[in-house]
């Protein structure tokens, strides 16, 4: 046979010869919701400034109803905040924001400055604000002899412009107007560009300085904040991708209203022409110069554009029993298309999360507005008219609703007895489900929004809280303790208030701050009173200790309160956790579960955020224990989830074989070169798993995957003595790490003629990822070459064309490469494809080493057998019966395409890679699903071996099913068996309404023995069905485990054999076995042959395998001594003449 040829046929397996496309994972889904109401912010936001930003609440606002005030009205002030949330450019944002900015005295040479600036900057830059005063932070500023750089990897900088000189060509920025452009809005390009901050674009909303129209700022002095009536501001900003994978960009629309509720307005509309960052992050900064305004914002929302979003209000965050409190709802559907089913519910709970009875919770209306749209409807509600009974807790209803679209539901309702918890909560979901979209972000499906029901008697809280989320420095943290009044009565004066705080052994207090506060303490133990009156909601100012740890923690620290006139005393106590940031550093070795090996001294939880020791993070200036960078690799120990991998140091991550490393964050890594993820190989074990939840975070991640070849010149193996491995490679592209000892070639579907092309095939300069190539190596002895592939990993949906070329050899026969570090399920949910794509519903997955290393399940290993085999796997019998389930990493399959098109690979889909036996293409273990009635033959010749499988299943028929039907490849010389189809057609796996009946062909050389072993369900043995050879007339039982030998034929042997049923044949099992004694004495087998022919003997083990033969003469006993024998196991005795006219076989114990 020509060497092509058999390659084809042996391997039979796949390729594709253009490009695969990623489609970026709609799993890639983010939402943050932050007020700035209250105390404290997320962990998620950093504040700062000069002065820094600060949060209003008990302060200058009531408890739970303040403002994040980035500026004072006061001269130079600077202020930001960012979020430390990563989130993948190719999939945008939609941002939404309430802001006030205003001033308490006159500015008649500004008339109010200078702004806001909402920012995106490349994430895997340090972040560093910009320049202040008309740079809103964003900006580079030259004043005089002084040059300030702008934000660190900015990107683009969206300007709420009060003076008009962010927009101006001035100080040293580049680009924009002549003159100031007050009251604008203005964008500004990134840093990384010939003119970097370069003016893109602004609209000016209005010229005169002192309205307020239509003004970015407040321009009438007041001594409070104007309410929303008199100047309300709500932004919208969308960052929509509209570009290609391969040209990325935005199209940037920035929005607002002037009123609650009111109609959008939007002001800019740009399309972005400069590179984008694969990760970005998002911040707000605002400044003032000469100049000056309070800036001011609140209920941020963030999330991803173009999908089904609900968000919630509520109009008052602290209310007394009977007060009436308002939710407004407002649903959008951001599809381009009508959308029906979306079902909404909303509940009311207590502070402990339970549904309030409407006794308890009551609701006075709930009115629908749907925008004028009438497209949009609501079950159960008429828009524009409040419903007034008949409510539930829950209510639901189910909405439809036009493209691009926006409803509101309002829900007035009080509370009539104080809630458990003290708190109301109330929390709304939408439900797409129904309306048959896929959602693309189901985090922004649901929202919730609390309100603190007022105690009517005095009652005092404490809070206790620790800056850098609760991390250790070396340079110290900061303790904040604040006392508040959550009545609706003031507490008197002469009263007094005592705080206690006992720092923890191992923190030193190096000062403190207790405005209004007497102190006293003894070593780390400190009192706090004061007696002077609290109003009622609001707070006492804050109690600020610092800090410096010396002991190894973590440190739980309790501030608690006393108050003798207090009416609630469960509020009276407040702990918060320090310890050091958990870095990797490898003190002891590589052991991933040794706690003295991270930084913090344990073992980081399931989920929890990995990142490795550097100089920078835990040197004297990190955040880290000090003691310098990692000094061991990382090794996974057994299968792990983490949150992000951040990765600066000069040691690795190592997925090790057998193991699997889910990761639920961004990889972020700044020095690929140096340290970086390493997946793991091995001769014997399978290949480590590297799955990313979030595969559009980590578009970028570069990464060094092992593999191994098996194939070589094997002088031992019979037929074909080349052996060939067919791989893809487990990265973006790369060259073959080559020893100069391989061949590597290209399956070319449209080549006429020999389909293995030298590798790379033209266009290809490297070897791509999808695309399926064979390789050998000129050794003679088994390769132990590990090899290294190292670049850009593939994660997200792929979709990979097929071909279907007219006038070729092998038309239609694809081959695909498995370029993941994962396995792919073989299944119609995992390899997607159209309708008639396929001419059959079966992949055909390629196995590298010996014969008989591809039959025997067990790892047995023979010299003398042909080398090579391929399987086909119908789709609807992957994991069953020792049919592989999964497509291993770098591994192979092949599809016959009927037509020219494509698959996608589907990323959410894909498993580990496991090891279950010694089987080449290293199956995984079988899917769970409950195993049809079956039975597996094999077929073993002189120098080569064969597998045929066959399940019953009655909603299918004798001839091809596809997706239960995989064709047998015919191939010359070598020893096989099928299945016999009714239209004559040859199956390797074939599935039958009935096995009875069922016909087998065998094709051997001519005269050539063989021998038959059957593995076979219970349910089958249970028949009591017979193998009938058609030839010779004689029955073999199905049996698990039999294994008969078969005479060859002087001609080709074909229509060989049929199974039927003992009705159907006469003959006796056990003729003569009454002669035939087989017995156990002293963990030794003896054998009596009393019968009048010899016979031979043969005891195998439970897989099958066999241990060892004596002949036994007749009448005459042999013994087998226990020195073969492993103890408290099970073996198989089987006795029997060359003509099988005496037959016996025997389960044994040895102890």
């Amino acid at each position: 046979m020509n060497n092509f040829y058999s390659r084809l046929i042996v391997g039979i397996l796949l390729i594709i010869t253009s490009e695969f496309i990623f489609i970026p994972q709609a799993k890639a889904q983010f939402t943050i919701t932050e007020n700035f109401k209250s105390g404290s912010v997320s962990s998620k936001i950093t504040l700062g400034g000069n002065p820094t930003s600060i949060l209003t609440s008990g302060i200058y606002d009531p408890i739970n109803d303040g403002w994040l005030r980035l500026t004072s009205d006061n001269n130079d002030q600077r202020g930001f905040a960012y979020i430390n949330t990563t989130f993948p450019s190719s999939i945008g944002a939609y941002i939404e924001f309430e802001y006030k900015t205003w001033r308490s005295k006159a500015d008649n040479t500004y008339f109010g400055a200078d702004g806001i600036c909402v920012f995106l900057f490349d994430a895997t830059q340090t972040f560093s604000i910009g320049a202040f005063g008309g740079s809103l932070g964003y900006a580079n500023r030259v004043s005089g002899s002084t040059t300030e750089t702008g934000l660190s990897g900015g990107y683009i900088g969206i300007g709420l412009d009060e003076y008009g000189n962010f927009v101006r060509n001035s100080e040293g920025k580049n680009g924009g107007t002549a003159d100031l452009a007050p009251n604008s809005i203005a964008l500004r390009g990134p840093q990384k560009n010939s003119k970097p901050y370069r003016y893109l674009t602004h609209t000016q909303l209005q010229t005169n300085s002192s309205s307020n129209t239509n003004s970015i700022d407040y321009n009438t002095v007041t001594s409070t904040r104007p309410t929303n009536s008199q100047f309300y501001r709500k932004v919208k900003i969308y960052i929509e991708p509209i570009g290609t994978i391969s040209v990325p960009k935005y199209r940037i629309r920035v929005l607002w209203t002037t009123t609650p509720n009111g109609t959008d307005t939007q002001h800019i509309s740009y399309e972005t022409t400069d590179p984008i960052p694969a990760l970005l992050k998002l911040g707000f900064g605002a400044s003032t110069g000469g100049g000056f305004n309070y800036h001011e914002i609140r209920n941020l929302y963030i999330t991803t554009p173009g999908n089904v979003r609900i968000n919630k209000e509520v109009d008052k965050p602290n209310v007394i029993i009977g007060d009436d409190l308002t939710y407004t709802l407002t649903v959008t559907n951001e599809t381009p298309a009508p959308l029906t089913n979306l079902v909404l519910n909303d509940t009311i709970k207590d502070g402990n999360g339970n549904a309030l009875s409407l006794s308890d919770f009551e609701i006075s209306s709930i009115n629908f507005n749907n925008k004028g749209n009438s497209g949009n409807t609501a079950s159960g509600f008429t828009s524009g008219v409040a419903k007034t009974s008949g409510f539930t807790n829950p209510f639901s209803t189910t909405l439809a609703m036009a493209p691009n679209s926006t409803v509101f539901f309002t829900v007035v309702g009080k509370a009539k007895k104080m809630p458990a918890g003290g708190i109301v909560k109330n929390s709304v979901e939408i439900d797409p489900t129904g309306s048959g979209i896929s959602d693309t972000d189901l985090t922004n499906n649901y929202a919730t929004v609390n309100t603190t029901i007022l105690n009517p008697n005095v009652d005092l809280k404490i809070e206790k809280g620790v800056n850098n989320n609760g991390i250790s420095r070396l340079s110290g943290n900061t303790y904040t303790i604040t006392v508040s009044n959550v009545s609706s009565t003031n507490k008197p004066s002469s009263e007094r208030v005592t705080v206690t705080d006992n720092i923890p052994a191992g923190l030193n207090v190096t000062s403190y701050t207790a405005p209004g506060w007497t102190v006293s303490n003894t070593g780390n133990n400190y009192t706090f009173t004061r007696t002077d009156a609290l109003a009622s909601v609001y707070a006492y100012p804050s109690i600020v200790l610092n800090v410096t740890p010396t002991g190894t923690g973590p440190w739980v620290n309790t501030a608690n309160l006393s108050y003798t006139y207090d009416t609630d005393t469960s509020n009276n106590s407040s702990s918060v956790s320090l310890r050091w940031l958990n870095y990797w550093r490898g003190n002891i070795d590589t052991d991933w579960a040794k706690d003295a090996n991270w930084t913090a001294n344990y073992v980081p939880m399931s989920g929890e955020n990995i990142e490795f020791a550097t100089v920078s993070n835990n040197g004297p200036s990190g955040n880290g224990n000090g003691a310098g960078a990692a000094v061991n690799d990382l090794y996974l120990d057994k299968d792990r989830i983490i949150g992000d991998l951040t990765n600066n140091s000069d040691m690795s991550l190592v997925v090790t074989t057998q193991n699997q490393l889910t990761i639920n964050g961004t990889v972020n890594d700044n020095n690929f070169d140096k340290g970086t993820i390493i997946v793991k190989t091995s001769p014997d074990e399978a290949t480590g798993t590297l799955i990313f939840t979030n595969p559009a975070t980590n578009l970028a991640v570069n990464a060094n995957v092992e593999f191994y070849n098996k194939a070589y010149e094997c002088s031992t193996c019979g037929y074909y003595k080349r052996q060939w491995q067919y791989f893809g490679i487990p990265v973006n592209s790369s060259e073959f790490p080559s020893t100069g000892l391989e061949t590597v070639n290209q399956w070319v579907e449209p080549y006429s003629g020999d389909k293995w092309r030298p590798a790379p095939y033209n266009p290809d300069t490297q070897l791509k990822a999808f695309k399926g190539y064979e390789m050998t190596n000129s050794a003679t002895s088994l390769p132990d070459k590990i090899y290294n592939f190292t670049g850009t990993l593939n994660v997200g949906d792929a979709i990979v064309p097929l071909t279907k070329t007219s006038n070729v050899n092998y038309s239609g026969m694809n081959l695909i490469g498995n370029s993941y570090t994962a396995a792919i399920p073989i299944s119609t949910d995992a390899i997607t494809f159209g309708t008639g794509l396929l001419e059959e519903e079966t992949v055909y997955l390629f196995n590298t080493g010996t014969r008989d290393q591809w039959r025997k399940l067990n790892g047995s290993t023979a010299t003398g057998i042909s080398g090579g085999q391929y399987q086909a796997v119908p789709f609807s019998l992957a994991g069953q019966a020792t049919l592989p389930d999964r497509i291993l990493s770098m591994h192979t399959f092949m599809l016959n395409a009927k037509t020219s098109g494509s698959i996608t690979l589907k990323y959410a889909k894909l498993g580990k890679n496991e090891l279950i036996n010694q089987s080449a293409w290293r199956s995984l273990k079988s899917s769970s699903s409950e195993a049809y009635p079956h039975i597996i033959m094999d077929v073993i010749g002189d120098s080569s071996a064969d597998r045929v499988w066959l399940f019953e299943n009655p909603a299918t028929t004798n001839g091809f099913d596809n997706g239960w039907d995989g064709y047998k490849l015919l191939e010359n010389g070598l020893t096989q068996i099928y299945v016999s189809g009714t239209n004559k057609e040859k199956f390797q796996i074939a599935t039958v309404p009935q096995i009875t009946g069922t016909a087998f062909d065998v094709k051997t050389s001519i005269n050539e023995n063989y021998t038959l072993n059957l593995s076979v369900t219970p349910d089958i043995e249970n028949r009591k069905l017979y193998l009938r050879d058609l030839t010779t007339g004689h029955i073999y039982p199905i049996v698990n485990n039999g294994e008969y030998a078969i005479n060859g034929k002087s001609s080709l042997d074909k229509n060989r054999f049929d199974i039927v049923s003992s009705n159907s044949v006469l003959t006796d099992d056990d003729e003569g076995s009454a002669l035939i004694n087989i017995t156990v004495n002293n963990n030794v087998i003896v054998v009596t042959n009393m019968s009048e022919v010899d016979c031979l003997a043969i005891v195998y083990d439970l897989n099958g395998k066999k241990i060892f033969s004596k002949n036994v003469k007749k009448y005459s006993s042999e013994s087998f001594t226990d020195g073969y024998f492993i103890q408290n196991s099970i073996y198989i005795v089987k006795v029997a003449d060359n003509k099988q006219t005496v037959k016996k076989t025997s389960r044994i114990f040895m102890k």
